[in-house]
């Protein structure tokens, strides 16, 4: 979290008591274009989950690699007019 804001990002933590998916709905709902999942699944990797908005995929990024792939993913995704 506080490396991410860091480096520039606005960051929504959600550290409500609700399901992943009631989170990840609300968070499209919202128009979070970049959606960073932490759990104990892609812990056990060393990685974080990372999910465009406008991609059905998610990907897995080692977290040492996460603030250059989102400075990657940023600079790739087309500007909101």
């Amino acid at each position: 979290y506080s490396e991410l804001e860091l480096a520039g990002w606005e960051v929504l933590f959600d550290d409500r008591q609700e399901s992943p998916g009631v989170k990840f709905n609300d968070a499209d709902l919202l128009g979070i274009p970049i959606r960073v999942t932490i759990s104990p699944r892609t812990l056990k990797k060393d990685s974080i989950e990372i999910k465009l908005r406008c991609e059905k995929e998610s990907q897995l990024v080692p977290l040492e690699e996460i603030v250059i792939r989102l400075r990657e993913l940023t600079v790739s995704q087309p500007k909101a007019s």
